[in-house]
């Protein structure tokens, strides 16, 4: 498959994933520009790379298959809210499964909610056992949550943002990756919503 025939691709699925919930779409490239300055920062091969940005943004497509009213709730979600959310990471795999060239995607994108600590989903994985590019878009999207804020929670400032994820360094977020972030830094400033 061509270059231009899976960026066609994957233009198409996050086409689809938009109009279903307004705004994936910009939250998708911004969540791959961070993950790619992330990645390269940390020496990944160019293929890493290809890899690395594809998953990113495709992070959340799985969420094509989530309702709506739950990812546009303001407020409040209910624990039952909560786990249809929490099933988009494995969602992801019907989604784009038929897409051979996105298989070595699969593992960033369905582990991106895992956490350093163990405490993340779907597999309760940690440190080392989570794949490099799942930390780092998990790194990537908290970032951009944080300074483009979501239906909700408000956005913060840089400073703020960087200061909250460098004091989750080590429980919710690979260290490395963090370092990583706060060396790109000017490479990453907020991207407009």
């Amino acid at each position: 498959m061509s270059l231009l025939t899976e960026n066609n691709t994957i233009r198409a699925l996050l086409r689809s994933l938009d109009e279903h919930n307004e705004g994936e779409w910009d939250h998708a490239e911004r969540v791959a520009v961070y993950a790619s300055a992330i990645g390269f920062e940390m020496r990944l091969s160019d293929e890493e790379l290809r890899v690395l940005r594809n998953a990113a943004m495709l992070h959340d497509i799985g969420k094509m298959r989530v309702s709506a009213s739950i990812l546009k709730k303001v407020g409040q979600l209910t624990e039952e809210d909560f786990f249809m959310l929490r099933l988009h990471a494995q969602i992801a795999i019907e989604v784009i499964e038929e897409f051979e060239f996105l298989e070595p995607c699969l593992p960033a994108i369905t582990l991106h909610h895992e956490r350093w600590d163990g405490k993340g989903y779907p597999k309760g994985l940690a440190e080392d056992q989570i794949p490099l590019e799942a930390r780092i878009i998990h790194v990537a999207e908290t970032y951009d949550i944080l300074v483009n804020g979501s239906p909700w929670r408000q956005p913060l400032t840089v400073d703020m943002a960087f200061q909250e994820m460098s004091d989750h360094a080590g429980t919710q977020f690979d260290p490395q990756v963090i370092h990583a972030l706060n060396a790109c830094r000017d490479k990453i400033q907020p991207l407009g919503t």
